[in-house]
Parts: C-alpha cells; sequence; structure tokens
C-alpha cells in the first residue's frame, strides 16, 4: 500500500472519525444513566469502529487506482488525435493541486509521530514488565484472600500477589500470566477491609482482560494520535473500565461506603504510574466516589466540548476528501 494512499486514507480519518466521536457523544450522553458496562461497551465499540475506518478507507482507495492496459493501447489505431480536455479554471483546481502535493509530507509526519510514541510505549512496557520481576511473593494469607477474592470475583487462573516498593498503588499487570502488585503503603495504611475491597477491584480487572484491552487501545491511539476524538473516546472508555470494576468489586465486598474510602485513602498514596499498568485509582477519582455514594446521579462533563471539536473538524475533512479524490483520479 503506497504512501500516498495512506496518507489519503488519514485525511479521510478527519470527517470519518469526527462523525464517530459526535455519534459516541450522543450515545453516552443519551446513556448517562445507564449501567458502566452498557456505556462501556458503547465507547469500546466507536473506538474499534475508528481503528477499523482507515483501513477500510485504504483498501477501497487503493481498488480506485486505474490500471493501465498496455495491450488495448497498442492495438489502438492511431486515426484521430487527442483532444485534452480544458482543466478545470479557478481556484478549486489549485487547493486540490496543492492538497494532493502535501499528501507525501503528511504520510512522513505521521509516521514521524506513530514511531516517537511507539518508543515511549515502549519504553513504558519495559518499566512494567521490570516492576513485575521486582516482586516478592506476600504472606500465605493474603494470598489465600486473593484465591477467595478471585474466585467470587470469577477469575479462572492462576494470579500472582507480589509486594512492590516500586508503586504506590495497587495496579495489576500482564495479561497470560497477570500480576498485582501490592505497595507496602497499602498494606499499612489500609484496613482488612479496605485492602480487600482494592484487590477485587484488580482482580476485575483479570477477569475482563482488560490489560489486553488497554495494549489494543493504546495502539490505536498511537496510529490515530493526530485526532482529537479518539483521545476523548479512549478516555471514555478507561473511564467506563474503572467503573466497571468499580461496581464488581462492590458487588463482591457489598459496601459501597467503605470501597470509597478505600479510594480515598489510596489517593493519598498516589503516584504516577505506568500507562500500561492498571491502577485501583485510574480515571477520575472524585467522579467515581461520587457515583459510587449517589449511583442515581451522575457528575456535570461539559460533553458539548467534544461535540463541538468533532464537528470543527468536518469542514477540515470535506476539503482534503476534494484533495485526495483529484490525487487519485490523476
Amino acid at each position: 500500500m503506497s504512501a500516498i494512499v495512506t496518507a489519503q486514507a488519514l485525511m479521510h480519518f478527519l470527517w470519518q472519525g469526527a462523525l464517530v466521536g459526535l455519534a459516541a457523544w450522543i450515545a453516552l450522553f443519551l446513556l448517562e444513566r445507564a449501567k458502566a458496562s452498557t456505556r462501556y461497551a458503547v465507547a469500546l465499540g466507536a473506538l474499534l469502529l475508528m481503528a477499523v475506518l482507515p483501513f477500510a478507507t485504504a483498501f477501497r482507495l487503493a481498488g480506485e487506482i486505474p490500471r493501465p492496459a498496455p495491450a488495448a493501447v497498442d492495438a489502438a489505431p492511431a486515426a484521430a488525435p487527442l483532444v485534452k480536455a480544458p482543466e478545470t479554471a479557478g481556484g478549486a483546481a489549485t487547493v486540490r493541486t496543492f492538497g494532493a502535493s502535501l499528501l507525501p509530507w503528511i504520510f512522513n509526519l505521521w509516521l514521524a509521530g506513530v514511531a516517537a510514541l511507539s518508543l515511549v510505549h515502549l519504553g513504558g512496557l519495559r518499566r512494567v514488565r521490570h516492576l513485575s520481576r521486582q516482586g516478592r511473593p506476600m504472606e500465605e494469607a493474603l494470598q489465600a484472600l486473593a484465591r477467595d477474592l478471585g474466585r467470587r470475583v470469577g477469575v479462572r487462573r492462576a494470579v500472582a500477589l507480589l509486594e512492590s516498593a516500586a508503586v504506590s498503588v495497587p495496579a495489576t499487570v500482564g495479561w497470560l500470566r497477570p500480576v498485582v502488585l501490592v505497595p507496602v503503603s497499602a498494606l499499612t495504611g489500609l484496613t482488612p477491609r479496605q485492602l480487600e475491597a482494592i484487590l477485587a477491584h484488580e482482580l476485575a480487572h483479570v477477569r475482563r482482560h482488560d490489560y489486553l484491552v488497554n495494549l489494543l487501545q493504546t495502539a490505536v491511539e498511537t496510529l490515530l494520535f493526530y485526532h482529537p476524538a479518539v483521545w476523548w473516546v479512549s478516555a471514555q472508555v478507561r473511564r467506563e473500565r474503572e467503573n466497571c470494576c468499580d461496581d464488581l468489586a462492590v458487588t463482591v465486598c457489598g459496601d459501597r461506603l467503605n470501597y470509597a474510602r478505600a479510594l480515598v485513602e489510596l489517593e493519598g498514596l498516589r503516584a504516577a504510574a505506568p500507562r500500561l499498568a492498571l491502577a485501583a485509582t485510574g480515571g477520575s477519582l472524585a467522579g467515581r466516589v461520587r457515583r459510587l455514594l449517589a449511583p442515581a446521579s451522575r457528575p456535570s462533563r461539559r460533553p458539548w466540548a467534544a461535540g463541538l471539536l468533532a464537528l470543527a473538524l468536518l469542514p477540515a475533512g470535506a476539503v482534503v476528501q476534494t484533495a485526495c479524490s483529484h490525487s487519485t483520479a490523476r
């Protein structure tokens, strides 16, 4: 697939991503009081659609490129001379030509951005693997508690519970061999019931295969980094993911107030965690606590900002689409 076709597909995604982001915003706004699992499915579906659209567009554009037919040209009689059709006059042709000339530059800039973000994420992945290797197995009583919680949450595979001095809040890493890292500060700063609720939250990530989904989500963010609607939808996925795990932890432990207090206590221990690790303090803590204590209400989020941002990209997408069509036809 040529660089020109790839650049065309990326430019088409300006308006495609804006429409998907706008549709996701409307859907989430209408589902404001729905279950977190429903809102998560909507946001994740929108992100997956965003990931598929550029590839589908690129394959469609590649199929539209005209193929020369040498045999037919050689067999044609040299009768009448070709008459060149008059070119379209005016500024529209100039805009199309200028837009087509920018496509190689657009591809190179996109490739540089993807490479830079990939290096950042690879560094984060190495840090996460290093964290899991530094941990020490916890005492048998906590291991038994984790196994019991795992059965109640619905985890059907072994999960390592490790004590780590390199993290400040409990975090889950790994997919095939999941590991829950627990800092010493959590063992001393939380009550046994609060620690149980936080471990239930981390085990909920394991049950839902959130680590794998988070890796795929990071890949989509890397490839489509230039579109703000992608980042907004991805933020909704992460937000609702934490809400889903909160609901599962509360269902297992049965005490919303105790769990909300545990989250507040953890916030006091919080430090920047690797982006590829799933921590119990992820997302908006104030919004999560408010949601736990008053599940019938939702905080004000000003969702209209994302809608206006998505609509603002539609004119740019229309202009680029015209330029891309002109380049494909040449």
